[in-house]
């Protein structure tokens, strides 16, 4: 079922994250069993129930707050529309899922290894500077900190077997922004954070001084 209009910034997140994810998995992620034969990671926005999504990640979002900048706070686009802007905060919550504790165990380890670690690495993150590139949802992530979701082993499968489902959930929390004009034509009045346009003024003793200059968000973009 699709819903056109309406892809906003919850289901902008969760793609972008799975994105990441799967970019980053694939490059670095090693896919062999023990019986020298390839198993993927799948990393999806649904919960796996197809053996061949087994092992697999699923990505969802908890969102604890959604609010506007400020009181009747506005920005300017490029050509002059009036755009509100909005803020949240969450978690971006993975869930692992493999059919025996060592393949679970890996799964979590490198994806600990994509985030959280990757900082005190001297290469650039796939994770993080993908999520990064986001040009709709500007987002922080909170990768120092990794919040445990549980963890359960319970035998009986979705497509009706009696294998045992391994299952190991982490967080990160996230915070970002974002800017809606309906008007302006885009998806559910999301719009690229690079259509906004900030005016600076420097002031000397409370005059203007010198020439006012522009900015974009995010600078650079």
């Amino acid at each position: 079922m699709s819903f056109p209009g309406t892809f906003g910034y919850l289901r902008l997140i969760k793609t972008g994250t799975v994105d990441a994810l799967r970019q980053a998995f694939q490059l670095e992620y090693p896919e062999q069993d023990e019986a020298g034969g390839i198993r993927p990671v799948h990393v999806s926005l649904d919960y796996p129930v197809e053996p061949g999504a087994y092992p697999g990640v699923w990505v969802d979002f908890e969102t604890s707050l959604l609010q506007t900048a400020g009181i009747d706070h506005t920005e300017t686009l490029d050509d002059g529309t009036v755009a509100a802007h909005w803020r949240f905060q969450g978690y971006a919550v993975f869930t692992i899922v493999a059919l025996n504790s060592n393949e679970c165990d890996g799964i979590y380890d490198q994806l600990v290894a994509l985030t959280s670690f990757a900082s005190q690495s001297e290469y650039p993150s796939v994770f993080r500077s993908t999520v990064d590139a986001n040009g709709l949802v500007n987002t922080t992530w909170s990768y120092d900190r990794a919040e445990g979701r549980g963890q359960n082993a319970a035998p009986g499968t979705p497509w009706g077997s009696s294998d045992i489902v391994y299952e190991r959930g982490m967080a990160l929390q996230v915070i970002g922004e974002f800017y809606t004009a309906p008007e302006s034509g885009q998806p559910a009045g999301i719009v690229p954070l690079s259509r906004i346009v900030v005016t600076a003024q420097e002031e000397i003793g409370g005059e203007p001084a010198g020439d006012p200059w522009t900015l974009t968000i995010p600078p650079g973009s």
